[in-house]
């Protein structure tokens, strides 16, 4: 069986394509991660994230790459995220010991002024938009959900979850500029 043969036993969900894709592409995606990452747990969650996103995906591939170019396309996204995920989170840990106790040290009337209006413009805001987004935003930022773990909530493929979440966001942000 060729590779876009594979691709179409997938896609019309013939039992255990699915199992044989996994099988023939992991090794080349394992031995490709492995040199961009060194930490094994985490080659293996990016190997999966890599996956889930093909398979998220595969409906529209077109063809026009080998799926093996298109596979290593996928995982080399995943593993910028994670670095970016990773950079993000230590410049957070290094800043926040330069930031304990300054917010109490700089409250002032005004500025307890300002978190109540900003506060109570938000909730206007939050209000204007559509139910389906609040529910996206209050998963996401208030309940502090994954991605993942929103989209196995609402039963919707990862990459359709991120768009719903950036798209709940922009209508906030829309929102919010308009208060």
């Amino acid at each position: 069986m060729d590779m876009d043969e594979a691709v179409r036993q997938v896609l019309s969900g013939n039992k255990g394509a699915a199992t044989l894709f996994y099988r023939r592409f992991e090794g080349l995606l394992r031995h490709f991660l492995q040199q961009k990452v060194s930490n094994d747990t985490v080659v293996e969650e990016l190997l999966q994230d890599t996956f889930l996103s093909a398979f998220d995906a595969l409906p529209m591939y077109r063809g026009e790459a080998s799926v093996k170019t298109w596979l290593i396309s996928i995982a080399k996204h995943e593993v910028a995220d994670y670095y970016r995920k990773r950079y993000v989170r230590k410049v957070v840990e290094q800043t926040g010991i330069l930031w304990d106790g300054v917010a109490e040290s700089l409250t002032t009337p005004e500025i307890e002024w300002k978190k109540t209006e900003m506060s109570e413009r938000f909730d206007r805001a939050f209000a204007r938009m559509s139910k389906k987004y609040q529910k996206i935003i209050e998963m996401r930022y208030q309940k502090e959900l994954s991605v993942k773990e929103i989209a196995k909530k609402l039963t919707l493929p990862f990459k359709a979850t991120e768009s719903l979440i950036f798209r709940a966001r922009i209508a906030f942000a829309e929102a919010y500029g308009t208060e």
